[in-house]
């Protein structure tokens, strides 16, 4: 079986990640994308970060919705620091018939020599990039060049930082998430605006 490992903080999950997951699975013939988001991202502050528990169940609406999307809890279920060295070496060795393949945006990939192990990341897994706003370059390090494709995801400027700023104006979100993480944020309070 072929996985993409689809990580993130996910706060919130929304359209521009459902359609960069839907591109990657199409065009690289996955047989399923796992969402895996975060406990505590290494590389991100925790000031607007929703809990953990928030952000898994946005996460499970989004994947319910489509066959070949799944979410894994392995981070949350860890806690602490989410490493993703320590996601690959946990599921390989859960599951080490399966071919899992990693998908970053191309940000991650311009910082990807600052992450944690990351020679042992490119030994285990190849890497699929995607496009994201401010970083579209496709260079890549020639000590991971062999390791790494490109999706030919559309490039779509839609960040949770500025659907969290809209929600806390009170502007509409409606069409930036997915409905269901859509009423989920209202249901909990999510982003409150500022009192």
């Amino acid at each position: 079986m072929d996985i993409g490992l689809f990580g993130g903080s996910f706060n919130p999950p929304h359209t521009a990640h459902c359609i960069v997951a839907e591109t990657v699975r199409d065009q690289f013939g996955l047989d399923a994308i796992w969402w895996v988001p975060s406990h505590r991202p290494p590389h991100k502050g925790e000031a607007e970060l929703a809990h953990s528990a928030h952000r898994l169940a946005m996460t499970e609406r989004v994947t319910d919705a489509h066959p070949a999307f799944e979410t894994c809890d392995i981070e949350i279920r860890r806690e602490g620091v989410s490493y993703t060295v320590d996601t690959l070496r946990a599921l390989q060795d859960e599951q080490p018939e399966t071919s899992f393949q990693l998908i970053i945006g191309s940000d991650s990939l311009r910082d990807f020599g600052t992450w944690h192990c990351p020679d042992e990341i490119i030994e285990r897994v190849p890497i699929i990039v995607y496009k994201r706003p401010g970083a579209i370059s496709s260079v890549v390090d020639p000590r991971y060049a062999n390791q790494v494709r490109f999706a030919d995801a559309p490039l779509l400027e839609i960040a949770g930082t500025e659907i969290r700023a809209r929600h806390r104006k009170g502007r509409s979100i409606r069409y930036f998430v997915p409905e269901p993480v859509r009423a989920y944020i209202e249901e909990h309070d999510l982003y409150p605006g500022a009192a």
